[in-house]
């Protein structure tokens, strides 16, 4: 049976859910929130890619997604109704009815979108890995090229309006264009099946290096406004969807070893993801989010690194509670 977790793919998380704190560390505006918005912005995918990576690697049963599912569905819940009560509390919400806290728990706050992503992917991973464990490398390969051609280009060219006539035959075809979380959860099987070679693997490198270096120097040449352009920061963006597969394969084959407190982490990165915007309204409101003698360029990274800790720390606690352990890890 396949293993259930690697030290590399268990530091990689560790890695995308910093790189998560620090978009939402960054300002919206200027210069410096363009950079590293741009710059972090794979962190996301990568979790798409190493959930692939494990999930497509043995048959799921229907209990057992139904499981991981209502997992999620669960902290999601049960952090979204935190939110609702800090909000309350902070007098920047009044009660509106049971009618809008259903709203409010189902739709905010905005960063649990990812938690219905991943339970789609979880519904779909039976058809999924039929195809994987029986089409051959050709056909899995020319699988991961119409996804990412529908799910990364042509959504690019949809989002740009550059080219009408295209979206025009794509409208008309009906070709879906939300195949690009699907890219990356079938590429995570990819590498599991056919873990590329050293020639594959660093092309692969490079070309997440370039398409990394493509989306920073693009957001900063579209943002000169001042308000940070958006155009490439969709996480399933060609650039951003090959850095993100690049960046996990590079972790995937490092042949890290870590002892116990690795894994341990890195199953707290749900924890991270769900609760690191309360530490950040924590500090807004405390007054340790702001200081003006500092530059943008040292602030984002210095608020990052502490909301990430205090994030960590929080959920390695709560992962150490018997009823609540399975909402954070």
């Amino acid at each position: 049976m396949p293993a259930a977790r690697s030290a590399g793919a268990d530091a990689a998380r560790l890695a995308a859910a910093f790189f998560v704190v620090l978009i939402h560390s960054s300002d919206p505006v200027g210069y410096a929130g363009a950079l590293y918005n741009s710059f972090s912005r794979f962190g996301v995918p990568v979790f798409i890619v190493l959930s692939g990576y494990f999930m497509l690697a043995r048959e799921r049963t229907a209990g057992d997604i139904v499981r991981r599912s209502a997992r999620l569905i669960a902290a999601m819940l049960l952090w979204s109704a935190l939110y609702y009560a800090e909000l309350l509390a902070a007098g920047e919400r009044e009660w509106a009815g049971a009618k809008e806290l259903v709203r409010f728990l189902l739709t905010e706050p905005m960063h649990m979108w990812y938690i219905y992503t991943a339970v789609f992917l979880y519904a779909i991973t039976p058809a999924l890995y039929v195809f994987c464990s029986n089409a051959g490398r050709g056909q899995y390969l020319w699988a991961l090229l119409v996804c990412f051609a529908l799910g990364g280009v042509l959504e690019l060219a949809e989002a740009s309006a550059l080219f009408p006539t295209l979206m025009t035959i794509s409208s008309k075809a009906h070709l879906p264009l939300e195949l690009g979380f699907v890219f990356l959860y079938l590429a995570g099987g990819y590498f599991r099946r056919w873990p590329p070679t050293r020639r594959g693997a660093a092309g692969l490198y490079a070309a997440g290096c370039l398409s990394l270096a493509c989306t920073v120097a693009g957001t900063l040449l579209l943002s000169r406004g001042g308000s940070i352009n958006e155009l490439l920061l969709s996480y399933t963006t060609p650039f951003i969807m090959l850095t993100a597969a690049a960046f996990a394969l590079l972790f995937l084959r490092s042949g890290i070893r870590g002892g116990a407190a690795l894994p341990r982490c890195a199953r707290c990165t749900l924890g991270v993801y769900l609760m690191h915007p309360l530490f950040i309204r924590i500090a807004q409101h405390g007054g340790f989010w702001d200081f003006p003698a500092l530059s943008p360029y040292l602030l984002t990274p210095l608020r990052c690194c502490i909301v990430y800790a205090l994030a960590l720390a929080a959920s390695l606690a709560l992962s150490r509670a018997p009823l609540i352990k399975r909402l954070v890890s």
